[in-house]
């Protein structure tokens, strides 16, 4: 980043959009354990949170490397 003001804007689109996919991983965990306990197969529905996880950890690391 070239400029402070264009990094505290890049570290704050980051962080808007960790914050909502730790939202949606929270709602998707509990409707997967919901659905578990209905005897309901819940495999497809893991996959993708499994792949929201790996875009939430990518974040993180990318505002780690960005703050540091």
């Amino acid at each position: 980043m070239s400029n402070p003001n264009e990094m505290s804007l890049h570290l704050s689109q980051i962080d808007n959009r960790r914050i909502a996919l730790e939202r949606r991983l929270d709602d998707g965990y509990g409707r997967i354990e919901l659905a578990l306990a209905e005897g309901r197969d819940v495999a497809q529905w893991e996959a993708f949170w499994i792949d929201l996880l790996h875009q939430y950890e990518a974040l993180c690391n990318e505002r780690l490397a960005q703050a540091a």
